[in-house]
């Protein structure tokens, strides 16, 4: 019995490193925000509300429950300062978040030209001088979607890269092989986790599957080539907020959901303006301009982070 305890402890703690294995570091923050979305979701859908209110209860109750789980991973699972995963807030920080905020809604603005021109959708009215009550309620989804960008950021990249890193390193992977596969696996993990509700919304699993890869891979480089979580959490907001709220097209339909402009998606399958052809290629030219943006800002692009002051631990 007291061999299988043993074993048993080990599989969960590494006792080199002194600390929770780094496969669960990783695991335990992915399911925690699985589960909190869908049970907030969940509670919020048992209320009176419009499906736009019930998305921002289901992102801001959730928000705040990965706040809670990062503090706590921080302080028991990891063991290091919160800072670490990517919150060294300072000035470059913040201009960070910034240029990323832009650069997404601007790849959400070439999604729109080459739908356009496409014909994938057509503009049915636009409200670019919103009323006071549509002001508010734009603000109040982009604070919610900023929550998002927060809690999903540190999920599969603050959290899932640096760990991961970490773990295949102190089993002799080489850093840069190391890197790679992190980059892979979060990517590959931040496509899974959305596919629930791509198959409750009837879409098409395997276009979800490319639009949700190719983001969290862009999201997953920006994260790299800087070291920190600014950048790819202000391209999370950019380009949620403004498929949403600017130019309305996963708001197509939606009651209860403020847009500066109402489109009709035309375009199905390979051409939809929310998981198609028009999305795929704004977002491989995103890619170019995050390597833009950081090869200007001569960011250190090894995954900087990982050399910092932390101590080597082996998990």
């Amino acid at each position: 019995m007291y061999n299988v305890r043993t074993f048993l402890r080990s599989l969960v703690w590494s006792q080199q490193s002194g600390r929770v294995r780094a496969v669960w570091r990783v695991l335990v923050p992915v399911f925690a925000g699985f589960l909190a979305l869908q049970f907030v979701s969940a509670a919020a859908f048992t209320l009176d509300l419009n499906r736009g209110q019930m998305m921002v209860a289901g992102f801001t109750g959730t928000t705040v429950v990965m706040t809670v789980v990062l503090g706590v991973s921080a302080r028991y699972l990891d063991r290091r300062p919160v800072r670490e995963y990517g919150y060294r807030l300072s000035w470059n920080w913040w201009r960070d978040f910034v240029a990323g905020t832009g650069i997404g809604t601007l790849v959400v603005g070439l999604t729109f030209v080459i739908a356009r021109q496409t014909g994938s959708l057509r503009v049915a009215s636009s409200g670019l001088v919103p009323d006071t009550a549509s002001l508010g309620w734009l603000l109040v989804f982009f604070a919610a979607f900023a929550g998002v960008a927060f809690y999903e950021e540190y999920i599969y990249r603050g959290s899932f890269i640096m760990n991961a890193v970490k773990g295949l390193t102190a089993r002799g992977v080489t850093r840069p092989v190391g890197t790679v596969v992190a980059l892979l696996a979060s990517t590959f993990a931040f496509a899974v986790i959305h596919l629930p509700g791509a198959i409750a919304a009837d879409a098409n699993v395997a276009l979800v599957v490319v639009k949700t890869g190719l983001l969290g891979g862009l999201f997953g480089i920006a994260y790299l080539r800087t070291g920190e979580l600014a950048f790819p959490m202000g391209l999370h907001l950019g380009v949620n907020y403004a498929l949403m709220n600017v130019f309305g097209i996963w708001a197509a339909g939606t009651p209860g959901v403020p847009t500066l402009l109402t489109v009709e998606l035309t375009g199905t399958g390979l051409w939809s303006p929310s998981r198609g052809i028009p999305l795929f290629v704004a977002i491989l030219v995103g890619y170019v301009l995050v390597i833009a943006w950081t090869r200007g800002r001569d960011y250190d692009c090894t995954a900087q982070q990982y050399n910092r002051s932390t101590p080597r631990h082996s998990d």
